[in-house]
């Protein structure tokens, strides 16, 4: 009997114990709208290639150098690629002033102006609370034939206000904001040649 009611009381017990809950997060669009640079401008951006490690639900934080932190209770909603990709479009649309910028993947039919490819090889957070993002992209004028016009690394940093989820989170918003400013200036730059 003892032992009965010993069990009980650590089976109640293990009910009244609580794993933390999982708080999930999106990146949203920080670009202020701005006044059209081309009307009728159509800009494909992606496919957006993330590195392995970015690939995944978990937030990541890096502690050194060499060492990642991956939070199983903070997570991305969704497909953080497929987040990247919208939120770099809404801030280049807004930068641009244009309407016409499509997100990967789009319909075969659509006659695109230009394309923007991304590779990320870094966006995450260090010690300090820096937000840092490694990208190589490619810009494509696709008519009157696909003509590749650039290839440009950015390094950007942002610093979270703390070192919360949220404004991790918020940082790298900021990030995706000021990488979609330099690449708005070069496909404004282009179009203005053509």
């Amino acid at each position: 009997m003892k032992t009965l009611l010993i069990v009980l009381m650590m089976l109640l017990g293990g009910c009244a114990m609580q794993s933390p809950s999982s708080q999930f997060y999106v990146l949203s669009a920080r670009a202020p709208v701005s006044h059209p640079v081309a009307s009728g401008l159509l800009l494909g951006v992606g496919p957006v290639n993330l590195a392995d490690y970015l690939d995944r639900s978990q937030i990541v934080r890096r502690d050194s150098n060499v060492r990642l932190r991956m939070d199983e209770f903070n997570r991305w909603a969704g497909d953080h690629g497929k987040n990247i990709t919208v939120v770099l479009a809404e801030n280049l649309a807004n930068i641009l002033g244009v309407e016409g910028v499509i997100p990967y993947p789009w319909s075969s039919s659509l006659d695109l102006d230009y394309q923007v490819l991304l590779d990320i090889s870094r966006f995450d957070a260090k010690a300090g609370n820096l937000v840092v993002l490694d990208a190589q992209w490619q810009l494509f004028r696709k008519r009157p034939r696909e003509q590749l016009l650039q290839v440009k690394r950015s390094h950007i940093e942002t610093r979270a206000a703390d070192s919360s989820h949220d404004a991790q989170v918020e940082a790298q918003s900021q990030a995706l904001a000021k990488l979609a400013t330099i690449i708005a200036a070069a496909v404004a730059s282009s179009a203005g040649n053509d």
